[in-house]
């Protein structure tokens, strides 16, 4: 019972801790914040293969692009000048990194350190910048033009014709698997009366450098801005700033799937493919949000400086840095705790129909004291030249019955056959099969203490057997005296 009951207290714990899971342990902790030397960050980019992030600034005056080494947060070398601020930067093949320039796209080769100005000449101003080092593409966002040009990084020559847009591109991204560049545009008209925003997910062909589809996530002021995309899922993710959230689209059915709430007004987007985790930049939270994408939710923020612009992702090494405040926060995700208390704790169960069946039930100790009484009356017997047989299981069946008592007492005559009879019909009892062959029964050999073993049935056999036997041998001995007496 008192295990039923520690078993009962067990299992009502274990329902209360699970009613109230503790909350979740964050998986993202801030490295460190890199302030460039001259001037407020611009942009980033990094390099996972040679551990090396480049940050562009500017103070107004003077412009630069510093290297860090991503393990140390160190900077490598001295700042490079640039000619005009890098508000972009997209990272190519073989370690080519472009900088878009206002009017033109540079080169910076992270080899040399070398600096080539006007590798692309623009007609209007660069806003936006992807790279497809796999095709070997750039894709070019121009805010003037409002157009996205897509670019041969080996010739620097257009891929077909610049894909002209109603309004200038807002948001830029590259699915380097399938080969499409995706940009986005938020655009107003009038609409019985009423000014009516529409945005826009275009999706162009790296290989052509052709619109190939449009994609209406809806209709919210300042609209959609950042993009991201998963090409393992063929999934894509638009920011829409005012409305304060995410929408999900299915970038081969070319339509929305899902929204996703994250507050703050989100702007620029990354997605790491190895965790599943989409970011968020939070332009008027100080923060990034953390998107489950399986779930669809924000399950944590991290803090940064203030009003997050860009975003740059190490899918390697799953570090994101976040370029906020003037300065680029690195923040790193830890591996999530490994949940084994889970499916340990319900191990208190097996235990509670053990004691309700006791072992030492079959120990019959009762009997050994009742039966051997009858062997008083061999002190008043009154032949002593007799002979005195053993009390052994034949003797009794031995024993002569006199021809001449002919008024024998009716217990004598009844009585000494059923006496005699039991020691040689009676077998010896079997053991018990409830008393296996245990240590505790072929250690034990102290006589009747060793109950549940083969000991104590062969002990009480034998007395059994002697207490017949020695009752047998005083009933003949009774009858030869009455026939004695009955002689003349």
């Amino acid at each position: 019972m008192r295990s039923v009951l520690l078993t009962a207290t067990a299992v009502l714990v274990l329902t209360s801790t699970a009613a109230t899971p503790p909350p979740p342990l964050p998986l993202h902790q801030n490295l460190r914040t890199l302030t460039p030397p001259s001037g407020s960050a611009l942009d980033a980019e990094v390099d996972p293969a040679a551990d090396r992030l480049y940050v562009s600034s500017s103070d107004g005056t003077a412009h630069h692009l510093t290297v860090y080494d991503t393990s140390t947060g160190a900077p490598v070398g001295d700042p490079v000048a640039l000619p005009a601020p890098a508000t972009v930067l997209a990272l190519g093949a073989s370690g080519t990194l472009y900088l878009g320039l206002s009017t033109r796209i540079a080169v910076y080769d992270t080899a040399s350190r070398a600096l080539t100005d006007h590798r692309v000449t623009i007609d209007g101003s660069v806003t936006h910048l992807a790279a497809d080092p796999v095709q070997g593409r750039l894709y070019a966002g121009n805010q003037a033009a409002k157009s996205v040009t897509v670019y041969d990084t080996a010739t620097a020559a257009p891929v077909g014709d610049p894909v002209v847009l109603p309004f200038h591109p807002a948001g830029l991204a590259v699915d380097t698997t399938h080969h499409t560049g995706y940009a986005t545009y938020v655009g107003g008209a009038v609409e019985n009366g009423s000014v009516v925003y529409r945005n826009v997910l275009n999706a162009v062909d790296g290989t052509t450098g052709r619109l190939t589809g449009t994609v209406s996530p809806g209709a919210t002021a300042l609209g959609s801005m950042g993009v991201a995309v998963d090409p393992v899922g063929r999934t894509g993710y638009v920011a829409n700033l005012a409305a304060g959230t995410v929408s999900v689209v299915d970038l081969r059915e070319q339509k929305v799937t899902g929204t996703v709430t994250v507050d703050g007004n989100p702007k620029a987007l990354a997605y790491d493919p190895g965790t599943t985790t989409l970011y968020a930049a939070r332009t008027g939270a100080s923060s990034v949000a953390v998107v489950d994408a399986a779930k669809g939710e924000v399950t944590e923020t991290i803090t940064t400086g203030e009003r997050p612009a860009a975003l740059a992702l190490d899918p390697e090494e799953h570090t994101l840095y976040t370029v906020a405040g003037g300065a680029v926060t690195q923040t790193v995700r830890k591996a999530p705790p490994e949940p084994t208390p889970e499916p340990t704790t319900p191990e208190p169960t097996p235990t509670d129909p053990t004691p309700t069946v006791p072992t030492p039930e079959p120990t019959p100790t009762d009997p050994t004291p009742t039966e051997p009484t009858p062997t008083e009356p061999t002190t008043t017997e009154p032949t002593p030249t007799e002979p005195t047989p053993t009390p052994t299981a034949t003797t009794p069946t031995t024993a002569p019955t006199p021809a001449d008592s002919t008024t024998p007492p009716p217990t004598a005559t009844t009585a000494p056959p059923e006496a005699t009879e039991a020691p040689t019909t009676a077998p010896p009892p079997p053991p018990p099969p409830s008393a296996p062959d245990t240590p505790e029964a072929t250690t034990n050999t102290g006589g009747l203490a060793a109950t549940g073993s083969r000991i104590l049935p062969a002990t009480l056999a034998a007395v059994s057997l002697a207490a017949l036997g020695a009752a047998a041998l005083v009933l003949s001995r009774r009858r030869k005296s009455a026939d004695k007496q009955d002689t003349p």
